[in-house]
């Protein structure tokens, strides 16, 4: 399933890279255009986590309420369910969990592609690919005995320099090319594709090569962007009165979101250190749009904003403007009419008097 997704995103990234000749523009391109075509789904997954942290905060209030008294909780539960529209599931934001399930082959088969750009962009043979393995293995295990043999000199027997050499001959592979990462590695040594971008090798990896600060810049925006991610999301669920409860007031035990917010930009970055920065630069582009849409999305496009508030507001005011000014008229009419009635009244009894 993930290999035919990656090879399906693999013609797709073989075309835009056929056009951009840079594998890091072609990254950016790519990534850009698979957002848009999820943007329906992360709508929909947006407003039903919305709704579900808005519902968490409700069922709270509810429980420390009714307290012990099940019965009467869960009627005023489902009463709440049915004044907000949703489910039980809608609540608890599992229909935000199913979408994500949908979403995850997607970019599961994104991820596959972009390790493996051998097999899934260039399309290239496995035969190929395996002569290639090969050809690398066998050059870093000649380069690991002639350091052995330069560095050994009188400290080793040539008995003793034979064992050393055949240890590293028949050393396992992934001693010198990584396993899962070792079709970039293909690429970058043999410069099959462009893998600069802006003096950045998108082939390295910045744990591999701690000299070269320049690797750091994607690990750092890798972890910046999520960090910024995470405090915009929590200034407008604040700004909109959503506040995640306290892990001593739920009655299943969550993790603490405050220790959440700190380790997952931690951790992303530690990610994006270890792996190549071709992958990191995906992860990059990914937040920065993901940063974008919630901007544009829970701001701008929100009912709730100041704006749109302020339009509602003139709006209400002109309707109150519009319900006095009629009351006014009706006042007037109702006025003038009792006064024609009190008129016509004493010209009766004038009359009767004649």
């Amino acid at each position: 399933m993930l290999n035919f997704v990656a090879s399906l995103f693999g013609y797709l990234m073989n075309f835009i890279y056929g056009i951009v000749q840079n594998y890091g523009i072609a990254i950016i391109i790519f990534t850009v255009l698979v957002k848009l075509m999820l943007l329906p789904l992360s709508f929909k997954q947006q407003k039903s986590l919305e709704k579900a942290q808005k519902m968490q905060g409700l069922m709270q209030e509810l429980q420390k309420k009714y307290g012990n008294d099940q019965e009467k909780f869960m009627q005023e539960y489902q009463k709440m369910l049915k004044e907000n529209n949703t489910t039980m599931l809608g609540s608890t934001g599992c229909s935000g969990c199913l979408l994500n399930f949908i979403q995850l082959p997607i970019l599961l088969g994104m991820f596959y592609m972009l390790v493996s750009p051998l097999t899934h962009i260039m399309k290239m043979e496995s035969e190929d690919i395996l002569r290639y393995k090969n050809e690398l293995v066998a050059s870093r295990k000649t380069e690991a005995i002639e350091l052995l043999i330069s560095n050994s000199g009188d400290m080793l027997s040539e008995e003793g320099l034979n064992a050393e050499i055949t240890k590293i001959n028949s050393a396992d592979d992934s001693s010198f090319i990584d396993p899962r990462y070792y079709e970039i590695e293909i690429i970058k040594e043999n410069e099959i594709m462009d893998l600069n971008f802006f003096g950045i090798n998108l082939g390295e990896a910045a744990s591999k090569n701690k000299d070269n600060l320049v690797l750091l810049i994607i690990p750092i925006l890798s972890g910046g962007f999520t960090a910024l991610s995470i405090a915009i999301n929590n200034f407008i669920n604040k700004k909109k009165g959503i506040v995640q409860p306290k892990p001593e007031d739920m009655e299943i035990p969550m993790p603490d979101m405050r220790v959440m917010n700190i380790m997952m930009p931690l951790m992303l970055f530690s990610v994006a250190y270890a792996i190549p920065q071709g992958v990191g630069l995906y992860w990059v582009t990914s937040n920065l749009i993901g940063i974008i849409q919630t901007v544009v999305q829970r701001i701008i496009l929100d009912p709730s904003n100041n704006k749109v508030k302020e339009l509602a507001e003139k709006n209400e005011i002109r309707n109150v403007e519009y319900e006095v000014i009629k009351d006014s008229e009706n006042n007037i009419n109702e006025n003038v009419i009792s006064e024609n009635n009190k008129s016509k009244s004493l010209n009766n009894k004038k009359k009767k008097k004649k």
